[in-house]
């Protein structure tokens, strides 16, 4: 009964996350090509586990003199061994953020950058993928293992995630410098700083 309840839990949680961020981009994404991204995210995630599920199950490879690791495993955990009332509350600030910031790029017609847009789709595909193993299988399959001594496992889907995570900072730094551009550009067009009188 425990376990079906923290099942149910974190299915509501992604559910909520997928929702907002699809939302943002239904919203402001500037074409459908997202849709295609969530698909191919999603479907090479679950189409891997597929490949290593039956398999693998006992055995371990080994690549690239031991700095990957292929190996089948069954996360019950609800991310990175994070409690639920954690992950549940980093949630709930996330889908809250979100809202906010929703209103106020609204009112400024705002649109992605393509950076953005593949982001937030990797996201979504990766979170959705997650999503699916939890519905299906009550677990989320892992098997890739990095360097000699790896404390996690991850999989595709976790992959597209830490890379739409990366992109992400990526367009913050961007936008960061491109807004102190403009700032530098006004000020120079003001003919600030002004110059002192003799």
């Amino acid at each position: 009964m425990m376990e079906s309840s923290l099942i149910a839990q974190a299915v509501v949680g992604a559910v909520l996350l997928i929702g907002v961020v699809a939302l943002y981009l239904l919203r402001f994404a500037r074409s459908w090509r997202w849709v295609g991204v969530v698909l191919v995210v999603c479907v090479l995630d679950q189409g891997a586990k597929a490949l290593i599920h039956p398999g693998i199950q006992q055995e371990r490879l080994s690549f690239l003199d031991g700095w990957l690791r292929i190996a089948y495993t069954q996360n019950r955990e609800q991310g990175f061994g994070g409690t639920f009332s954690y992950l549940l509350l980093t949630t709930a600030a996330m889908v809250a953020l979100l809202y906010f910031l929703y209103e106020r790029l609204l009112k400024r017609g705002y649109r992605m950058s393509t950076i953005a847009e593949l982001a937030l789709a990797m996201m979504v595909g990766g979170y959705l993928a997650i999503l699916l193993d939890r519905v299906r299988l009550g677990f989320v399959v892992d098997f890739l293992e990095f360097g000699r001594a790896s404390a996690f496992v991850y999989n595709v889907a976790d992959l597209a995630v830490f890379a739409a995570l990366a992109l992400l900072v990526v367009r913050v730094v961007q936008f960061l410098g491109d807004a102190r551009a403009r700032r530098n550009r006004v000020k120079s067009v003001a003919g600030w700083p002004r110059r002192q009188k003799s």
